[in-house]
């Protein structure tokens, strides 16, 4: 599929789906990293481990093969086409889900921090549908399939300005997400989505990659949180991707470098919230 053809489903259906993006010695050198990552964090307070599975947050500062969510060219141009040159990374975050798992009910995201929060009264209980404000992206680190809890979708759904999302049957045309593993899901955040039910007898594990526009608030700031080595190997597109340059002025404006996102030279010591 061409990249006007990957663009042009997302405009009508809300998703698209780019093929190897990782090797298979990728997507095992990453299962291995994450269940580590998953091991060592267990029991610890606020663990987001469950019966059904668990997740990882902030995975780009615990394994170099996690740098990768950033270093696909067809992926960051997609992402740009849609979300501009600035587009900032939202979250990096690893998901295990496990045998049994139910299927979790539609919804979309941005409805906490992003551009579809709940509505002023002048909304009229609507949601601004005319543009991409942000893109969820789902790296397959195992074959996502109808029967192992892929996530689910309604195709359309993002073009629609209702909040609300019927719960008495599934939408017309939901489909589940059915993927090689290595593949890459894209998808707009405005699209209704959840997990599908787990009826297989493997884990089924992915990366979670959300992307915004650099003017909505992320999922997480992680200008404060990237590590300056992850920083310092992103080169010199990742002060843009970890939102750096997104951060509004801290001083006076005559002192702040908008494209660092920082204080200029002279002004360094009046710095703060360094990663």
């Amino acid at each position: 599929m061409t990249f006007e053809e990957h663009v042009l489903r997302i405009e009508l259906l809300g998703n698209t789906i780019l093929p190897n993006v990782l090797t298979p010695e990728e997507c095992d050198e990453a299962c291995r990293e994450l269940a580590r990552v998953v091991d060592e964090e267990r029991g610890l307070p606020g663990s987001t481990h469950t019966a059904h599975g668990a997740w990882a947050y902030n995975l780009m500062n615990k394994a170099r093969i996690f740098e990768r969510i950033y270093q696909a060219p067809e992926l960051l141009r997609l992402i740009r086409h849609f979300l501009g040159d600035d587009a900032v990374l939202s979250g990096a975050m690893g998901r295990i889900v496990l045998p049994g798992a139910p299927a979790q009910g539609l919804h979309f995201d941005g409805s906490l921090t992003g551009p579809f929060r709940d509505s002023a009264p002048a909304d009229r209980g609507l949601r601004c549908v005319s543009h991409v404000f942000g893109l969820n992206v789902i790296w397959c680190l195992t074959d996502f399939r109808a029967d192992n809890g892929a996530t689910r979708l309604a195709p359309g759904s993002h073009r629609l300005p209702t909040r609300e999302i019927p719960r008495d049957a599934p939408p017309p045309g939901e489909t589940i997400v059915e993927a090689p593993r290595g593949s890459v899901a894209v998808f707009n955040i405005a699209t209704w989505h959840g997990q599908s039910e787990h009826r297989g007898t493997e884990p089924r594990v992915a990366l979670i990659t959300p992307w915004r526009r650099s003017w909505v608030r992320a999922e997480a700031d992680l200008s404060r949180m990237v590590s300056p080595e992850v920083l310092e190997r992103a080169g010199p597109e990742g002060r843009t991707i970890f939102g750096f340059t997104a951060r509004p002025p801290y001083v006076e404006r005559w002192k702040w470098d908008a494209g660092a996102g920082r204080p200029r030279p002279e002004w360094a010591h009046l710095e703060r919230d360094e990663p």
